[in-house]
């Protein structure tokens, strides 16, 4: 009987293990204390792949988009370059007129991220070094199922004990 238990333990702390990793459930990351959820990344990805024509951006790319967007938008308000929200919608449209489709109610992290792409476009060398440092101080706890953490954006994870494709082969 105490070796059923043992065997049933295993597995519950395996997963409670993994879930303390990433904080509060449904969490992709946390920026200085602000929650990035894993619906908001699954509506960006959404309506990336609309407005792309296909399914491009991956997760990480998503998570790490909506980790500096805020940061950025900051920025280019600090140095009197602000965007609305209204512009974000409006580079959207033409995008979307682009591919042939409609407009259509954009969810307020794609929406983020066009402002982002204005903003960017914007930029002077001054608040680009700027944008840089700031992305360097945030506190940001990246969710392991998406990747790492540092300065320079999300990396993806590596599981030493997971083989790949090309070390399987090898491994034999």
């Amino acid at each position: 009987m105490r070796a059923r238990h043992a065997v049933a333990v295993v597995p519950l702390a395996a997963a409670l293990l993994l879930a303390g990793c990433s904080g509060r459930p449904g969490t992709a990351a946390t920026v200085d204390g602000t929650r990035i959820t894993d619906g908001q990344v699954a509506s960006l990805l959404s309506d990336l792949a609309i407005i792309n024509g296909s399914d491009t951006a991956t997760p990480r790319q998503a998570v790490q988009s909506l980790i500096i967007a805020p940061t950025v938008l900051d920025v280019a308000a600090d140095a009197g370059m602000g965007v609305s929200r209204q512009q974000g919608i409006d580079l959207l449209d033409d995008a979307a007129a682009q591919i042939g489709a409609g407009p259509w109610e954009y969810s307020d992290e794609l929406v983020e991220i066009a402002q982002m792409a204005v903003a960017t476009n914007q930029l002077d060398t001054d608040a680009s070094e700027e944008v840089q440092t700031r992305v360097a101080d945030l506190d940001v706890t990246v969710n392991p199922r998406f990747g790492t953490w540092d300065s320079s954006g999300v990396t993806a994870t590596t599981w030493p004990w997971i083989l790949g494709a090309s070390d399987s082969t090898s491994a034999g």
